[in-house]
């Protein structure tokens, strides 16, 4: 039998040992119950707690060679593909990208089911047959805030957040802030350097030197999870649970990281990081005043002496778009055709997302963000706490309000703690291109 055949005479054995403790409970509370019954009965409940547990056994000795497998051809991948050879410090890994995470998607989905309990998910877990992901669970702090996701399993998570966060994905560094805070220190005006005569004195030069300040911002993002899909623990479901987690973190996170104001605990985004002298309008969509415009936000970065050593920009995809199907008026010839070929503007990466405005200015104004995002930090805790509610509410998209109790919802609430800064403010440009978006 597979794994999957074990795990399904294990959640049998389960339900029959559930069957024989139930019959007991009613022997007992009849007042006429005979003894050697009842011995007959406590006799069915132990043998099938017997097979229970040879079939928990089965369960997790095959999920141990699974892993051992799994190990093992990560470990001959890496040696003969010009990685560590003989692979014997390589760790453990998910054969497939794909189900990368869905271990936390299960922990998730076990949560919910057990109304935030720890060791009632765990319980479920094991009887599912999920004996691993409940073996880590254990080990997982719980507080009034929720269970908090253990760190392999986090750090998995936001691994998988990085492409789906348009500043992680074009490369802006992160660093973990463990103490909650980070004071960075930066040259403010950098030293001087000359020439001089023979034997004249070398002129002093000081560089001028201040700090970046970063400290948590908790971010809570509220994932509302019919109650039909936890009722099963599959990977499949796990996965899916995993998608809507990264979903929702995602889009916030794009948001604050792009937009915030730094009020109201909330980090401050490129664009209010972003120079006065680095923001411009441009009023109109013509070919000629978007390459003037698209080349004024490079150089004004560039002679900032930014190191450009992760340039890229940020834009919606509606104005990626728009920027693609710009013509020369001449010859017809594509402006931009690197956009469709290479995802790459004037040479730098593009990343999208719909979390950058259309309706700016009143009308259908947008904006696009180009940057060093080398030079851009995010502190973050590596830490991701889960809570969840049958009864609470949401604001959906619409501005509805939504009750999970009457949609049959659970609602995971998911914190996380980071916040962004520049090292150097100069690394920014920010355009607002009116109609950019519209063609």
């Amino acid at each position: 039998m597979d794994l999957n055949d074990l795990r399904r005479v294990m959640k049998a054995a389960a339900e029959d040992m559930e069957t024989k403790a139930k019959a007991i409970e009613a022997l007992e509370a009849a007042d006429d119950t005979n003894a050697e019954v009842l011995d007959v009965a406590v006799v069915a409940f132990g043998e099938a707690t017997a097979a229970f547990k040879k079939a928990q056994a089965s369960v997790q000795r095959a999920e141990a060679v699974e892993a051992a497998k799994a190990a093992s051809a990560t470990s001959e991948t890496e040696g003969t593909s010009g990685g560590q050879a003989g692979g014997g410090t390589v760790p453990a890994q998910v054969a497939q990208a794909d189900n990368q995470g869905a271990d936390t998607g299960l922990m998730v989905a076990a949560l919910a089911n057990a109304g935030g309990n720890r060791d009632a998910a765990v319980a479920a877990l094991e009887e599912q047959g999920h004996s691993g992901i409940a073996a880590t669970l254990t080990g997982a702090s719980q507080s009034a805030g929720g269970v908090l996701i253990p760190r392999p399993q986090t750090d998995v998570l936001i691994g998988l957040l990085t492409p789906k966060v348009a500043v992680r994905k074009l490369g802006a560094r992160v660093h973990d802030m463990p103490a909650g805070k980070l004071r960075k220190g930066r040259v403010a005006s950098a030293p001087t350097a000359g020439y001089i005569g023979e034997n004249a004195p070398i002129v002093e030069s000081e560089p001028a030197l201040d700090n970046v300040d970063q400290d948590f911002k908790t971010l809570t993002a509220l994932v509302p999870i019919g109650n039909a899909l936890l009722a099963h623990a599959s990977p499949s479901v796990g996965a899916m649970v995993r998608d809507l987690l990264l979903q929702y973190m995602a889009l916030r996170e794009d948001l604050a990281f792009l937009r915030g104001d730094g009020t109201a605990n909330t980090p401050k985004g490129l664009l209010n990081w972003c120079l006065a002298g680095h923001k411009k309008t441009a009023l109109a969509n013509t070919v000629a005043v978007v390459e003037q415009n698209l080349r004024w936000m490079v150089s004004v970065v560039e002679d900032a002496n930014v190191p450009m050593l992760q340039p890229g920009w940020v834009m919606r995809a509606s104005t990626k778009h728009f920027l693609a199907s710009l013509r020369d008026p001449d010859s017809g010839a594509k402006i931009y055709p690197s956009i469709e070929a290479s995802n790459t503007l004037h040479g730098y990466p593009i990343a999208t997302t719909s979390q950058v405005p259309n309706n700016l200015g009143g009308g259908s104004d947008t904006e696009i963000t180009f940057a060093d995002f080398s030079e851009i930090m995010i502190g973050d805790d590596q830490e991701i706490r889960i809570a969840s509610s049958t009864e609470a509410a949401f604001v959906d998209t619409n501005g509805d309000t939504v009750s999970a109790f009457q949609r049959d919802l659970t609602l995971m609430r998911a914190i996380s703690r980071h916040d962004l800064a520049p090292a150097h403010d100069e690394a920014i440009s920010v355009i607002t291109g009116t109609n950019w978006g519209l063609g």
